[in-house]
């Protein structure tokens, strides 16, 4: 902040200090979200979190060592819709004159210690993705000698760019071939009703240390957490998906957050799926089915080739394809094909295929 001096030209000499309006120290918020051919690498955190306050820490470092201090403590940071501003609430903080600040926050806002952030660590410990499924954990980039407010995203204070400290997943399922013609000419064709789909012993609670090395933030080697044990079954929604006729994909549901993890300890998809069969002899199919079968478990491991594991910051879109038969065009064993792409929040395209 300049001061502003005037001397008077008496021979008492006047000197007057004028500090001006006070620079309150507010946030500016962004999340990650790089994307594949992304032209945005982020976007603005308000963006489906404008009722989520988040915990802000700083650190004082003055010119001298022996003056740098805690300067903000678990500070909760909150949206003030009159101001279209990110600032702290209950309180106000305004810059200091010399020295600079460092920053790093995370979201949401908690009181219970969890993450426990120091100047160079961020710890997320036991959290149940389980028992908080909604819950998006973030973390900042550190800001370091910060002296002022700046304009670097969507609004005039501390840069806070956001990441993901968890793993999201979509799915989609078609069918690999809805009919087929045999060699002699027959035709059979299917329908297919999807009664539920399962995620099997998936992990569900874990912890993570994400260590500053100086310039960023170092990520596990593996980029997944350390379970502390405890699985669950996750059920997918499927009251939004009409019956399968042909091989146009349909999304399952709604994304949703997992803890990152390895995939070599069980996990796995199980469909129930109802199946009707037409057959065709030259005269046409009959308004009939051939055959109905019912609750038809079908289940492959979520692990394949090209995908090992779930991992941090990214989000994972399972491509399923069904054959809706034991034999693919009577020679090929029936099979669940994955087609998972990593996109959204990192540019990753995977490509796998799994027969069961």
């Amino acid at each position: 902040m300049m001061w502003a001096v005037a001397m008077a030209t008496a021979a008492c000499t006047t000197v007057e200090i004028d500090r001006g309006e006070q620079d309150e120290i507010r946030f500016q918020v962004a999340r990650y979200g790089a994307q594949v051919q992304a032209t945005k690498a982020h976007t603005d955190y308000k963006n489906g979190y404008q009722g989520v306050p988040f915990g802000a820490y700083a650190w004082f470092k003055g010119e001298d060592p022996a003056d740098n201090i805690d300067f903000m403590v678990n500070q909760k940071i909150s949206y003030v819709a009159a101001n279209n501003a990110w600032a702290p609430e209950g309180t106000t903080f305004y810059w200091p004159k010399s020295g600079g600040l460092d920053f790093i926050c995370y979201s949401p806002y908690s009181d219970s210690g969890n993450p426990a952030v120091t100047e160079n660590k961020i710890s997320f410990s036991s959290w149940d993705v389980g028992a908080n499924p909604a819950v998006d954990l973030l973390y900042s980039d550190k800001v370091t000698g910060l002296g002022q407010n700046a304009n670097t995203y969507y609004y005039n204070g501390v840069p806070v760019l956001f990441r993901h400290a968890l793993s999201r997943l979509e799915f989609s399922l078609s069918l690999a071939y809805s009919e087929v013609t045999s060699p002699t000419g027959d035709k059979t064709k299917w329908e297919v009703t999807v009664n539920s789909i399962t995620l099997k012993d998936v992990r569900r609670q874990g912890s993570v240390d994400i260590d500053y090395d100086g310039s960023s933030w170092t990520l596990p080697a593996s980029k997944v957490w350390t379970p502390d044990g405890g699985k669950m079954d996750i059920g997918l929604d499927c009251s939004g998906l009409a019956t399968f006729t042909g091989t146009d994909a349909q999304t399952v549901g709604e994304g949703f957050l997992v803890m990152p993890q390895e995939l070599d300890l069980g996990q796995s998809l199980v469909l129930n799926l109802t199946i009707k069969t037409w057959h065709d002899k030259g005269s046409g199919y009959s308004t009939e089915p051939l055959i109905v079968e019912t609750a038809v478990d079908v289940e492959a491991s979520l692990s394949c080739t090209a995908l090992t594991k779930w991992g941090i910051n990214q989000s994972i879109k399972y491509n399923i394809r069904l054959a809706p038969s034991s034999t693919h065009t009577y020679n090929a064993p029936s099979e669940i094909t994955f087609d998972p792409a990593t996109a959204d929040w990192e540019s990753v395209v995977i490509n796998a295929e799994i027969t069961i």
